[in-house]
């Protein structure tokens, strides 16, 4: 059998439209002529699989943080053979929310999960999303790739590099990665991650927040006192003002902005509201 030299687009994390309106226009170009593309999860809606089919074939997984509908139709992982090579596709979270959250808890950063999880597939190469952060790591014979991610892992922050990656496979053994800054396309672009630095201080050089050092206290305190159905009804509300940092006609979200956000809403449960403001107007009172 004659292997053929295959080129796959790597991409994850594009919460569209609820932290990026549109797939940047250099995608196509940048995918042009690949025989694949593997979304990592966090896609948002389905039709951004669409989108991207017609640059090319998509396979794709959810994320954690995904839309209804991708939850429900795209599967947690996937096994794919490319030119007689083994490949594991997933997010790389974990399905139980609670387990999610305590594996927050420490500030370690590791690529263990996505290894393992390959070395269980028979798999030699892994590639997932969730973390944000592009890179390309070899071990025990598994490549473990992350494409990194074009939008922000949250409404309260910002991506400060949004990338994607091309694997290219010649046969086992012959597999490079070669990671795109969107941005800069035309300028060599080589992400790695100190592992003994931790997650926040690599995650940094690619997410920054965008409200104020008091409001971001608030978010912490409310994702303490809140149920992750309560935060998902919110999260609408402050869209808006997030779209209005990312688009340059706003600084950073102050406490008294998102006090006032919610107490406009007029789709809010009255209970939940109360809460709400209750909680933030203990931080209003110390940002003023």
């Amino acid at each position: 059998m004659t292997r053929h030299h295959t080129r796959t687009g790597l991409i994850a994390d594009t919460h569209m439209p609820d932290r990026l309106r549109a797939l940047p226009p250099a995608l196509p170009e940048l995918f042009h002529g690949v025989d694949l593309i593997l979304h990592a999860g966090d896609v948002g809606e389905l039709w951004v699989l669409d989108q991207l089919s017609a640059i090319a074939p998509v396979i794709a997984v959810h994320g954690n943080d995904d839309s209804a509908d991708s939850q429900r139709e795209l599967p947690y992982q996937q096994v794919i053979a490319v030119n007689g090579v083994r490949l594991l596709l997933w997010h790389s979270h974990y399905p139980d929310y609670t387990a999610e959250m305590a594996s927050r808890r420490d500030d370690l950063i590791s690529p263990a999960r996505s290894l393992a999880q390959a070395q269980r597939a028979g798999a030699e190469i892994a590639v997932f999303g969730h973390w944000h952060i592009p890179f390309v790591h070899r071990q025990d014979g598994v490549c473990v790739v992350n494409p990194g991610a074009l939008a922000s892992g949250s409404v309260f922050s910002r991506q400060l590099i949004r990338s994607v990656a091309i694997l290219e496979i010649a046969a086992p053994g012959q597999v490079e990665v070669r990671h795109i800054n969107l941005d800069a396309p035309d300028q060599p672009f080589h992400p790695t991650v100190d592992w003994e630095a931790g997650f926040a201080a690599n995650g940094a050089r690619y997410e920054a927040p965008i409200v104020t050092p008091e409001l971001a206290r608030a978010v912490a305190a409310l994702r303490r006192h809140f149920s992750r159905d309560e935060l998902l009804a919110v999260r609408p509300v402050f869209s808006p003002l997030a779209y209005a940092v990312w688009e340059g006609r706003a600084g950073p979200i102050t406490t008294a902005q998102a006090y006032a956000a919610l107490a406009e809403d007029p789709t809010l449960p009255a209970g939940l509201k109360s809460r709400l403001l209750a909680r933030l107007a203990e931080f209003q009172v110390a940002e003023s």
